[in-house]
């Protein structure tokens, strides 16, 4: 059993009775032992944990027709893909709402486009254009991340040499 399920908002800190982020417990349990583990956090989920909090509060309505605020699922699972993909030399993606309550990802650094659509957990399309080799590729994922985690690694590699390819 999951012992974290009660707490499924994106960003807890003003609940009531939240629990604070150093008295994390794991959903492991060796014969009936719980193990604390600290609640890290990457520096791109710190820097962004305002706009998440501004994106679950959006008004219905808020794009001048009938959209919905982000969902607090959404939300979290965004979050915790952030803190799994985060690449220190790389800045945070930009988080855009959509209309029915989802959210999007998004750099366009390096020669590359690369928007990842977070439908809900564990349902999430990202799509890549590589502007130097007119290459587009769009993934459904569902459990595995990895190819998402080596999309996110080639934004952060030095692309120099294929830039002045390009450009002479």
């Amino acid at each position: 059993m999951n012992a974290q399920l009660a707490f499924s908002t994106a960003f807890q800190d003003e609940i009531p009775n939240y629990r604070e982020s150093d008295d994390a417990v794991s959903s492991l349990s060796v014969r009936r032992v719980r193990v604390r583990v600290a609640n890290t956090r990457s520096a791109w989920v710190k820097e962004l944990e305002d706009r998440f909090d501004e994106l679950t509060s959006l008004p219905r309505g808020w794009d001048g027709y009938a959209g919905a605020p982000v969902s607090f699922n959404c939300a979290q699972f965004a979050a915790n893909l952030i803190e799994r993909l985060c690449i220190n030399t790389l800045p945070a993606p930009q988080l855009v709402p959509m209309p029915d309550g989802t959210i999007r990802l998004e750099w366009h650094m390096n020669e590359f486009d690369l928007e990842i659509d977070v439908l809900g957990p564990y349902n999430v399309l990202a799509y890549r254009a590589d502007l130097l080799t007119d290459e587009e590729e769009e993934i459904e994922i569902q459990t595995d991340f990895s190819e998402l985690s080596e999309w996110v690694s080639k934004l952060a590699a030095d692309r120099n040499e294929l830039l002045e390819q390009a450009e002479g």
